[in-house]
């Protein structure tokens, strides 16, 4: 009789769900709290930064972002759509706290509406676990702080945000409102950053799950967009700088950049290298041993200096071959990173795989359980510094552009950094419980691949982010929703089953 009554009310509990529409689900009396909790999270997030950072963060990359906007000029460095968002955002008003104004609206929608679609579709047995995650997903002082810079890490975000939404209802409930979202957010996530060309690739297999026409149209559409955004950088790269291509040559600098980090522990004469212009280069190269150990500590860190700093090997070649090919410095940045740079990195890579992953890979992936590298939340550069933002954005030079007090390289830099030590080890402890106990966690068809869906997302975006870029912490900030959902589906599966255990076994034990 207990079974039975267990089952009916999950039976129940199913249909109310399958009935009852997204739109009513979020606007139930039962949300509000929610919606508070969210809400009031968000605007203590955005007055405490507006109060400790009247003006918003930069670093070198946001100077570029702008430049990019007022020209309305493509660059080969990054897509050209953080910089289309500036425009947007300056056609609104020419304020500069318009862009901390839109960007926490972004991360307060995105936010929200993912935290309602996990809890329309995985229904809470525990209130307390709901609202403990919630606060854990939305109260961010990483998001709050980048909602306040001129760097494209919140926009990419709430993009992520969104696309898994719109997978999840595709998945879930095959809906064509879902597949719209996932579209334009895998658009926009595209033309934000070049990492996003994996994320097509990614959720297509997923895809073949789907059952009905609707499957076809999904794959279809994720090959047409990517193909757009491909065409689209290969004519502006055609138009701006004269080459046929789609690369632009910065994953030749990236993968030289990080290749680097070998080359003192390695023992490769150039007289190996069959290659003569990688041979060439090699030759050059071996010279800055002892630069290389100095800004890796000794094969201790990672760095993407070798990208940008002029005194370090790949920019004095770059230089060095600007005066012997009489070419302008954009042109033979996009040669040589498209070329020989690229040949360079891939021949170190897999010659020398086992010290790439012990000099690169390995001091690369600790920065996933505890990111030494605050990047722009240590290095707040006061605006005054940065002219051409200055002026589009009608700032007095004369006036103080500073943060009243810099509070996150004092201190909330350090405990975001640290707190991810403890997150991971929730999440391990959660994995191994959930392993352990896995005959009482029971999925239908759709809550896997959802579950089965994000798990993968998470992975390889770690795993292709630590192979391609020195790690910042900035960089994890769209892995919240991940560990959120982790964490919540499996605690919830796990819970909805023990209670029913028990009470069976003490059923049991009265009728012997």
């Amino acid at each position: 009789m207990f079974m039975n009554k267990e089952k009916q009310l999950k039976k129940n509990k199913i249909q109310k769900q399958e009935v009852e529409s997204f739109l009513s689900f979020i606007s139930k009396k039962a949300q509000l709290l929610d919606w508070l909790l969210l809400g009031g999270i968000c605007l203590i997030g955005y007055f405490f930064i507006k109060y400790y950072y009247p003006y918003p963060a930069t670093m070198s990359d946001s100077g570029g972002y702008v430049v990019n906007a007022v020209q309305d000029m493509f660059s080969f460095y990054r897509p050209f759509g953080y910089s289309y968002f500036l425009q947007f955002m300056h056609s609104i008003s020419s304020s500069i706290n318009t862009i901390f104004i839109l960007q926490i609206l972004l991360y307060f929608i995105s936010t929200t509406f993912f935290a309602f679609t996990i809890k329309y579709f995985f229904i809470p047995n525990k209130k307390y676990i709901w609202y403990i995650l919630l606060v854990f997903l939305s109260f961010s002082p990483l998001a709050f702080f980048m909602a306040n810079s001129i760097m494209s890490d919140m926009f990419f975000s709430s993009m992520i945000y969104s696309m898994l939404v719109g997978f999840i209802f595709i998945i879930m409930k095959k809906s064509w409102i879902g597949f719209a979202v996932f579209s334009i957010s895998l658009f926009c996530s595209l033309h934000i950053r070049y990492s996003a060309m994996i994320f097509p690739f990614l959720f297509i297999p997923f895809f073949f799950l789907i059952k009905g026409n609707i499957r076809w149209i999904v794959i279809g559409t994720s090959f047409f967009v990517f193909f757009i955004f491909h065409g689209q950088v290969k004519r502006d790269m055609q138009q701006t700088t004269g080459f046929d291509q789609f690369s632009t040559g910065f994953d030749g600098w990236q993968l030289a950049n990080n290749a680097m980090h070998i080359i003192p522990f390695i023992d490769l004469p150039s007289e190996k290298i069959e290659n003569s212009n990688i041979k060439e280069l090699h030759q050059f190269m071996i010279p800055f041993k002892s630069k290389i150990l100095e800004n890796t500590k000794n094969g201790s860190i990672t760095s993407a200096a070798f990208l940008w700093d002029n005194k370090l090997p790949l920019k004095e070649y770059l230089f060095k071959s600007i005066q012997e090919s009489y070419q302008s410095y954009p042109k033979t940045w996009i040669f040589l990173g498209s070329g020989l740079y690229r040949d360079y990195g891939s021949y170190l890579i897999f010659h020398y795989p086992l010290q790439f992953m012990r000099y690169y890979f390995l001091p690369n992936s600790l920065n996933m359980v505890y990111p030494k590298n605050a990047g722009i939340l240590n290095k707040y550069v006061p605006l005054n510094g940065q002219k051409d933002i200055v002026n589009w954005y009608n700032l007095s030079e004369n006036k103080d552009l500073n943060c009243k007090e810099d509070i996150y390289n004092k201190f909330l830099a350090n405990w975001i950094s640290i707190s991810h030590i403890f997150i991971w080890i929730i999440i391990a402890t959660i994995g191994i419980i959930s392993i352990i106990n896995r005959k009482r966690i029971k999925f239908n068809r759709q809550e896997k691949i959802v579950f089965w869906g994000l798990f993968v997302f998470g992975g390889i975006y770690y795993a292709s982010t630590i192979f391609a870029s020195p790690i910042e912490l900035r960089y994890w900030l769209p892995m919240s929703c991940i560990q959120f959902s982790f964490c919540y589906i499996l605690l919830n599966k796990f819970i909805e089953h023990k209670p029913f255990k028990r009470s069976l076994t003490k059923e049991n034990g009265e009728n012997r």
